[in-house]
């Protein structure tokens, strides 16, 4: 039997994820309902405990995992530092090592003055930048200087990335609009070569005014001609925590630099939309992870055991 892992990042992003993949009218009739679910949460904080598990699948195991539920209260639940303390408390839970790894969150995009909110991104690479490296963010000074400012790539099968259209037809009729500055075309972005830059040490939302714009560049200065999927802080942590294949499926809630405007903005009327922004494109995330969980199965099923290639530089 395969392990798959599906690490989200907030509680507040993996409930909208688990809604949608609990909601018969909107996940497949291939996702059977989970065998164990801790829905609401009722453990108490560092608890080391999956929100659902389905094992009803012959090939594989899947589990879904909030990073924030098992952090000790010490940290900043935003720390760099102590995701990267507790994910082994995922990554460890079962004696079996996972065969597939998964990571989930909301992220920016929307390059040179595109906007893809609402839409959910598809990767496999990932980029790590630290946004403070001399250690300026006492609540979190993580560094890891052999592995991050550089792509890192993932054995994952490519078959994963090529959805069929009707798959994609299911998947973006049941996608959500977000409330402030939506894209024209809500969709899934799907493409192995995409990069998820992740900017790392971070705990202050005040910094993702110029931090998101700061990774992009140190990308760019490494020569990359790859796609950028998503910009957020998170996958590239959960990334260096495991040598199993690797994706990330990120659900876009602002573009680069406006942070402000589309997460923490207003509406006419002056009301806070931060909370229906984050729902609506951490619900996107469950949406297109429920059409496939499925294949993900099957493909592990398939795969052989050969070692991940954790830092392949391109």
């Amino acid at each position: 039997m395969k392990r798959i892992v599906l690490i989200g990042n907030k509680s507040w992003e993996v409930e909208p994820i688990l809604n949608a993949l609990l909601n018969v009218r909107v996940r497949p009739q291939t996702l059977p309902d989970p065998t164990q679910l801790h829905y609401p949460w009722t453990f108490p904080q560092g608890a080391a405990k999956p929100r659902a598990v389905w094992d009803t699948f012959k090939q594989a195991t899947v589990e879904l995992w909030c990073i924030q539920d098992i952090m000790d209260a010490k940290w900043n639940p935003s720390s760099s530092q102590g995701k990267h303390a507790c994910l082994p408390r995922i990554l460890d839970y079962s004696k079996q090592h996972p065969d597939l790894v998964v990571a989930l969150g909301t992220a920016a995009l929307g390059l040179n003055g595109s906007n893809n909110n609402g839409c959910v991104v598809m990767g496999s690479n990932i980029f790590i930048h630290n946004y403070h490296p001399n250690g300026e963010n006492p609540e979190s000074v993580w560094d890891d200087p052999a592995h991050f400012e550089n792509v890192l790539t993932s054995t994952v099968n490519p078959a994963v990335f090529q959805l069929d259209s009707n798959t994609v037809q299911l998947i973006e009729q049941r996608l959500l609009k977000p409330y402030l500055n939506p894209s024209d075309n809500i969709s899934v972005i799907s493409n192995k070569d995409n990069i998820g830059v992740s900017v790392v040490n971070i705990t202050n939302y005040a910094d993702y005014q110029y931090s998101d714009e700061s990774g992009l560049k140190t990308l760019a200065e490494t020569g990359n001609t790859l796609p950028v999927g998503s910009v957020e802080t998170t996958h590239g942590v959960i990334r260096l925590m495991c040598d199993a294949p690797f994706l990330f499926i990120s659900g876009i809630t602002d573009r680069v630099g406006h942070f402000a405007d589309d997460v923490d903005g207003k509406d006419a009327n002056g009301n806070v939309k931060t909370e229906a922004q984050n729902f609506t494109a951490a619900f996107n995330i469950g949406v297109c992870l429920s059409y496939v969980i499925p294949a993900l199965v099957t493909q592990v099923a398939q795969q052989h055991a050969t070692p991940s290639r954790m830092t392949e530089q391109v």
